[in-house]
């Protein structure tokens, strides 16, 4: 326990909360956790995306990225189209019934959240967000050098 009282736990546990909330949300919708995370991204980010850019973005394995597109594709709300700005690459984009179920789902989901973070005043919105920034760049920097035992050994 640091000399402050507060442990890296309790934030851990907080940010489990947030992550309970979604998978909350996400069932609620019917879909896995990863489908609301990508589907999110297209509302929000814009369509066109490659599949890539989105699980980068989202920090998705490509297996449980293109699960989760799968699972939209299957369901009519996406497809996947070549995209604008490649040749190559394919773009994700919203079908009719995804737009339609986004404006049933997502769109009250991010008014929440908007509320939610909107009831933070400006100077504790932008240091909920420095600090967070600021964890993670050091957490980063401390398992940067850390060796873990080969999974032969467990």
């Amino acid at each position: 326990m640091g000399e402050s009282g507060f442990r890296y736990h309790d934030y851990v546990q907080l940010n489990k909360g947030m992550d309970r909330l979604y998978h909350d949300v996400a069932a609620a919708f019917g879909m896995p956790d990863s489908v609301l995370s990508l589907f999110l991204a297209l509302w929000e980010e814009g369509e066109g995306r490659t599949p890539t850019q989105l699980y980068g973005e989202w920090s998705l394995s490509k297996q449980t990225g293109h699960s989760a597109l799968s699972w939209l594709e299957r369901r009519g709300l996406i497809r996947l189209a070549p995209a604008p700005d490649s040749r190559r690459s394919k773009g994700v984009f919203l079908t009719d019934r995804g737009r339609e179920f986004g404006r049933g789902t997502v769109v009250p989901l991010l008014a929440a959240e908007e509320a939610a973070f909107g009831g933070l005043s400006e100077g504790e919105q932008r240091t909920l967000l420095t600090l967070t920034e600021r964890m993670l760049c050091k957490l980063k920097e401390e398992t940067a050098g850390l060796s873990f035992p080969a999974r032969e050994t467990l």
